[in-house]
């Protein structure tokens, strides 16, 4: 019951932070199909670069990162990621270096799993129809590479004066931001608030593995 209770909780959290992200101008002036372009040209931009060979590894680390950085909500990532009541427990100091310290292991785990389309000229990407609700759209995508595919689901929300940003992704069926909150939630346990931030410099934030779907 108690596990319950507080998955509700975390749900409900999620959902009273994103319907107060933006006011009501700010849905005027950002249709849903705004959230939709951003993605399609983000993924365009990332494959192209992807499949320039004349790019170093690190080349191409860094343009796909200056493609990418507008488009996710890092902070609310990581926010959503620790859980209320983990992130209760951090000072403001705390919090930022637990930002910085989350985004770099999330960047890594991201460019680690994208190097699988490395020079991905047979990649395709399908947009499939979005979902909306109040100031979030769901975007679900189908990446075909050779005779495989993977589902993925792109979770927007309406942040005040940036637009649309990526606050949660799903790959498989499962959300990283549920995944994430599963193992700090099992560090917390066992660990203090000094030794979790001091053992995020170098822990894997592991991302649920992207299995090939026939």
């Amino acid at each position: 019951m108690k596990k319950i209770l507080a998955a509700a909780t975390a749900a409900l959290l999620i959902v009273l932070v994103l319907a107060a992200s933006a006011p009501a101008e700010e849905k005027d002036a950002h249709p849903p199909e705004d959230a939709v372009k951003l993605l399609e040209e983000s993924i365009d931009e990332v494959l192209s670069i992807l499949k320039n060979q004349d790019l170093t590894t690190e080349e191409q680390k860094g343009k796909i990162e200056a493609v990418i950085d507008p488009v996710f909500n890092y902070d609310l990532i990581a926010r959503l990621s620790l859980g209320p009541r983990n992130w209760r427990q951090l000072d403001r100091e705390q919090r930022e270096i637990f930002v910085e310290r989350f985004v770099n292991r999330l960047k890594d785990s991201y460019f680690e799993n994208i190097a699988m389309v490395q020079g991905g000229a047979e990649t395709r990407v399908e947009i499939r129809e979005k979902s909306v609700q109040e100031n979030r759209v769901h975007v679900p995508i189908r990446a075909s590479m050779r005779d495989s595919s993977v589902d993925m689901l792109y979770k927007f929300h309406l942040s005040e004066g940036e637009g649309w940003r990526v606050y949660d992704v799903e790959i498989s069926g499962v959300s990283i931001v549920a995944s994430y909150r599963s193992q700090f939630n099992e560090v917390m346990r066992n660990l203090s608030v000094e030794e979790m931030l001091e053992q995020l410099r170098t822990m894997e934030v592991e991302v649920p593995e992207i299995e090939n779907q026939q």
